[in-house]
């Protein structure tokens, strides 16, 4: 067996281990090489010369790692991107609104309006109904406030 016949096992391994680092790495980091093995390991069996091989196998690397830097990474990262959807709910923030019931925190009840809206607030300290309160900041769907 001589050496231009094995290269094809050559290439396979050095796919094999491009396959490892990528599924290791998880960020689409050598998947382009492990395709240009498989393309030369077929030159290979086809016949060609090893430095046509060679060639192939750094062409179709360096062609496959620009269609995922251009096609296929953006997509990716655009699929799992965690951006969240904007609700317009922060737009109460530091706005004035009335008490409609008590807030007791205490037992963590009470609402005011803000805005036309009716929302559950609490706040450090009691405030009864009918209070001007100020809104400092949102906590889940909590308004938290002070009295003004």
């Amino acid at each position: 067996m001589d050496f231009a016949f094995s290269m094809w096992i050559v290439w396979l391994i050095l796919m094999v281990v491009f396959l490892i680092v990528e599924a290791v790495t998880l960020g689409i980091t050598t998947v382009w090489c492990a395709a240009g093995c498989l393309v030369a390991a077929i030159m290979d069996l086809l016949g060609a010369p090893v430095a046509a091989q060679v060639i192939t196998m750094i062409v179709v690397s360096v062609v496959c790692f620009v269609a995922c830097l251009i096609w296929i990474r953006p997509a990716i990262d655009a699929k799992h991107s965690r951006k969240a959807d904007p609700t317009n709910a922060d737009r109460v923030i530091g706005k004035e609104g009335i008490v409609i019931k008590t807030i007791d925190p205490m037992v963590g009840q009470g609402q005011i309006k803000v805005l036309g809206q009716v929302w559950s607030a609490k706040a450090d300290k009691a405030i009864e109904e009918g209070a001007k309160v100020e809104v400092l900041s949102m906590e889940g769907v909590k308004l938290i406030v002070k009295e003004v």
